[in-house]
């Protein structure tokens, strides 16, 4: 692409960026894109192309958009606290297996959690139907 090509492209683009309502309304505003790594390689010799400004350069592909990384101190104290939430979560669900008669225990075998959590809805279940009916 010669520079007077890449100069038109660019103004042409501007416009439809800029919001010139009669660019803005044809279907070739749908051609800029929204982000480097998916665009045409039409538009990425334009990013390639500096004009000597260094500020205009494209950021680095490997340059990773989204959340910031947490600080060591910070992770650290997450993984504290959720290991924290596991040991109390499994502590709730023991004391709930003690709840439960043995006929729920499938060959002395511990339950899984979620067969806690059913059973315990079943064994709830019996003893209001049983409650009903006295």
């Amino acid at each position: 692409m010669n520079l007077d090509a890449v100069v038109t492209k660019m103004l042409t683009d501007w416009s439809v960026l800029g919001g010139d309502s009669v660019r803005s309304a044809s279907p070739e505003s749908s051609s800029v894109c929204s982000s480097p790594e998916t665009c045409c390689s039409e538009h990425r010799e334009l990013d390639d192309f500096s004009f000597g400004f260094p500020e205009r350069r494209s950021p680095p592909k490997a340059h990773r958009l989204g959340k910031p990384k947490m600080s060591v101190k910070r992770r650290m104290k997450a993984s504290e606290r959720e290991k924290m939430r596991m040991r109390s979560l499994a502590e709730a669900l023991h004391q709930l297996r003690d709840y439960l008669p043995p006929d729920y225990s499938k060959r002395g075998q511990p339950l899984t959690k979620i067969q806690t959590l059913k059973y315990t809805i079943e064994y709830i279940n019996e003893l209001s139907e049983l409650l009903s009916r006295a």
